[in-house]
């Protein structure tokens, strides 16, 4: 399925972490310095409205679950556009979380990810 967002198009292949809910996807900017798979789960630096993976302990806003980059994505070069699950169900078996991630904190992360109108499975 292609997407269009005015600016580019993306493809990309339903993937297994979706669930039994209709998804909401919107389009957002990876931030730079990654390659992530589909299914990661990722928040939002604030002072730049981008998304990056997980980081439990920061302090810049990517401590907290926003959304779920949908299609892989290698940013490693420069910031990259992507699609990212801001509603719908997700399923935690699939779902890729940070390297490290503590039971307590994955637990924060989903609760985060349900108050974005994300609910983990």
């Amino acid at each position: 399925m292609a997407q269009d967002f005015g600016i580019n198009s993306v493809e990309y292949q339903d993937k297994p972490f979706l669930g039994d809910h209709p998804p909401i996807i919107m389009p957002g900017t990876l931030l730079s310095g990654q390659n992530l798979v589909s299914g990661t789960v990722v928040g939002v630096v604030t002072s730049s409205g981008k998304k990056m993976i997980l980081t439990p302990g920061a302090s810049d806003g990517s401590q907290n679950a926003a959304a779920v980059l949908l299609g892989d994505l290698d940013a490693g070069s420069g910031d990259e556009p992507g699609v990212f699950v801001e509603h719908g169900v997700v399923m935690d078996m699939y779902l890729t979380w940070p390297s490290g991630i503590t039971a307590p904190q994955k637990t924060a992360a989903i609760a985060q990810l349900k108050s974005a109108g994300v609910f983990v499975k």
